[in-house]
């Protein structure tokens, strides 16, 4: 993590405050689509590139600012992601999200493979 104390900086937790991108789903996006150091990803084109850890970004109305982010928790018996959600509990829920009252016909995804080298 690094950054501290610029909340629009990095990717930190710090006693009682954290950066946007540790709590706001738009702000992590474009922390992993760009960052060098510390936490790091490469976007990939297929949900089914994903393994647990990985996340997963959603722009609900397809506007270009993403609504939500998961991280993949397991995966189903054909390969497909599940994901774990706090906002309404869920566990294990199909990481496309289509039983959200949240999604709409015009959603788009984000598909991130975290690297496991943290620099």
């Amino acid at each position: 993590m690094y950054g501290y104390p610029n909340r629009g900086k990095g990717w930190w937790l710090q006693g009682g405050t954290w950066s946007f991108s540790w709590s706001v789903s738009h702000s992590l996006h474009w922390y992993v689509a760009g960052s060098k150091k510390g936490l790091t990803a490469k976007k990939v084109s297929s949900p089914y590139e994903l393994d647990l850890g990985d996340l997963i970004f959603y722009d609900f109305q397809g506007d270009g600012r993403y609504d939500h982010s998961t991280i993949v928790t397991a995966k189903d018996i054909n390969g497909a992601p599940l994901v774990n959600a706090h906002t309404y509990d869920a566990y294990h829920r199909t990481w496309d999200y289509k039983d959200s009252y949240a999604w709409r016909e015009s959603a788009q995804y984000a598909f991130f493979k975290i690297n496991d080298n943290f620099s």
